[in-house]
């Protein structure tokens, strides 16, 4: 199969993503579960049928990780736990599927970008958490995730949105995703691709400006994995993002 093709494929489901996520976002969440299923299930067969015979197939078994994340998303009975706990419950699960997708691909730690190299580079990457919080509050204006908690479970959210929110989500698109665009479609398609569906999951927050916004950072973050081959910056600095926006911007009088 050509490169074109590939990338061909790659365009399509991403524009079925996002027609999933709008189905999601703006009729019936039922419906949107129904048609992330369907996807899923398409990429994990394509990734199968092509498996041996074409480097793309495990691109979009790591691209099956998009629709994947949004189902537990929607499915997870969070209300049964403590608010604090939400972020924690939904990304482990997330957290032990990217686990098995490196397995099977032989992705191992340092090739997801689980290394400390540059500290330099990844200080000052995490850092640009805190303008970019700070930003996109004032994009989306959310409600405070946490109202009358006690100290120390807000400290556990905080914790648990660095970490899934964070850390699990940059080992999902630019860890494990990005790495395998990259590998089959060349180094600029494969960052914007994984920039792109990592923006499209973005919708549900019905603003377009936050889409773009949360695209723009995806490049940026691309390309800090990119040339320094770690995550640990942009993951702190995604965790920091959502802690400002979630917890400290909409406390501030």
């Amino acid at each position: 199969m050509s490169l074109r093709r590939e990338l061909k494929v790659f365009i399509l489901y991403t524009i079925l993503i996002a027609a999933a996520e709008t189905v999601t976002s703006f009729y019936d969440a039922g419906c949107g579960l129904f048609l992330h299923s369907v996807l899923l299930v398409s990429l994990l067969t394509l990734s199968a049928l092509w498996h041996g015979a074409n480097p793309a197939s495990s691109l979009f078994l790591s691209l099956a990780l998009a629709p994947l994340t949004r189902i537990l998303s929607l499915a997870l009975p969070l209300i049964y736990f403590p608010r604090y706990a939400w972020y924690l419950v939904a990304g482990v699960p997330v957290l032990a599927a990217t686990a098995t997708v490196m397995r099977v691909q032989g992705i191992g730690l340092r090739d997801a970008g689980i290394t400390f190299r540059k500290p330099l580079t990844q200080t000052w990457t995490a850092l640009t958490g805190v303008p970019f919080g700070i930003i996109e509050y004032f994009i989306l204006k959310p409600e405070p995730l946490a109202t009358n908690l006690p100290f120390g479970n807000i400290i556990l959210l905080a914790a648990a949105l660095i970490f899934s929110t964070g850390f699990v989500e940059e080992l999902v698109f630019r860890g494990v995703l990005q790495g395998s665009a990259v590998k089959a479609l060349g180094e600029k398609a494969g960052v914007i691709g994984a920039a792109a569906v990592f923006a499209l999951l973005h919708i549900g927050w019905l603003s377009m400006l936050d889409v773009i916004f949360v695209f723009s950072i995806g490049l940026f973050y691309g390309f800090i994995t990119l040339k320094t081959g770690s995550i640990i910056g942009v993951s702190l600095s995604h965790g920091i993002t959502n802690v400002l926006l979630f917890l400290v911007m909409p406390s501030t009088p």
